[in-house]
């Protein structure tokens, strides 16, 4: 697919799992951790790239309640709940907007801190628009990432994915399937662009959840494009078929989620 469809398709999805998105404790836990790799500074101007239901700019707004935070996301129904809670939290420094990350209307250095939780490896052009995030951060300031391991999510994800492409010939976009799965991935990355230094950091992000949790993961991220490309009686089939898979391999109905995570902090 082209770039202006595959963005639609983005766009799409998260809005369809944006009721749901906060299910999934990990994105909780994991802007926990970034936060705590903000510089301890007042009064910084921060920039949340892709902030989603919010869960970074949120968490660092209650960090740094001085900080001038814009978030932004390509998804209008992640920004609103996003922005109700920061309202229910009576967190009045964060400024939600819709924008495209390809698209920064920034200027230049405008930036101490830029975040981007789990949504670098998204981009269709991830090196054009790492490099275009990097223009808008101080000199001397950071960019602070995060992304999936290769081990995050398996074996489950990839008895998903197997199913999916052996069964329905469906796969993820090929330009994203690996991507920022491991350091050198990372190093790869940021060597694009100049640098003063880089810190990237392996941080284990694991808890139990049930094989009907696990189903509604699939529904409430990015695997969600995957299953709207089925019909009816298909997602049926294939539910039926996957989550017998997984309770097959479960301990009584549990498994263990691997969401472990790469924090990528870059001094530019």
């Amino acid at each position: 697919m082209d770039t202006i469809e595959y963005k639609q398709t983005i766009q799409t999805t998260f809005d369809k799992v944006s009721s749901r998105y906060d299910q999934n404790s990990f994105f909780g836990l994991s802007a926990k951790r970034m936060a705590e790799l903000l510089p301890a500074t007042d009064s910084l101007d921060i920039l949340d790239i892709s902030t989603g239901t919010g869960s970074v700019a949120i968490e660092v707004a209650i960090n740094y309640p001085e900080a001038r935070i814009e978030a932004i996301d390509l998804s209008q129904e992640m920004l609103d709940i996003a922005a109700k809670k920061a309202q229910q939290m009576k967190i009045p420094n964060i400024r939600f907007s819709q924008s495209d990350a390809d698209s920064l209307a920034y200027p230049a250095g405008r930036f101490d801190v830029v975040t981007c939780g789990y949504a670098m490896f998204f981009y269709p052009d991830m090196e054009a628009t790492y490099r275009a995030i990097c223009k808008t951060v101080k000199p001397g300031g950071q960019l602070i990432c995060s992304s999936f391991t290769e081990a995050a999510f398996n074996p489950y994800a990839e008895l998903f994915l197997n199913r999916l492409k052996s069964v329905y010939d469906l796969s993820p976009p090929a330009q994203i399937k690996d991507r920022l799965k491991t350091p050198h991935k990372w190093q790869a990355l940021v060597e694009t662009c100049d640098y003063t230094d880089l810190e990237i950091i392996e941080q284990p992000i694991r808890y139990p959840i049930s094989v009907d949790d696990w189903w509604g993961l699939l529904n409430s991220a990015a695997y969600k494009s995957l299953l709207d490309q089925l019909t009816p009686e298909q997602l049926e089939a294939f539910k039926r078929d996957h989550t017998a898979d997984i309770a097959a391999i479960s301990d009584n109905g549990t498994i263990e989620l691997n969401t472990d995570t790469l924090f990528c902090k870059v001094t530019l």
